[in-house]
């Protein structure tokens, strides 16, 4: 099982692309945050290599910047 939060950063104007994250397999939640990053979503997926896969599909969406994934060890 992999457990991640992934950092996402969006071109100005495109938080709704929020919604189509929400909506994809795997994502437990996704929040626009202050700081770093522009949203936080996390992924709970089975197997291991489906997180590379929902990563993928984040950032190919349309106004996605970049992506910061990090693992959850326990």
């Amino acid at each position: 099982m992999a457990r991640a939060f992934v950092m996402i950063d969006v071109l100005p104007g495109r938080e709704a692309v929020q919604e189509q994250i929400r909506k994809m397999p795997g994502v437990q939640f996704v929040y626009q945050v202050t700081g770093a990053h522009d949203m936080i979503a996390f992924v709970d997926c089975e197997p291991y290599e489906e997180l590379a896969v929902i990563v993928a599909q984040i950032r190919k969406l349309d106004g996605i910047r970049a992506t910061d994934t990090e693992l959850v060890l326990r």
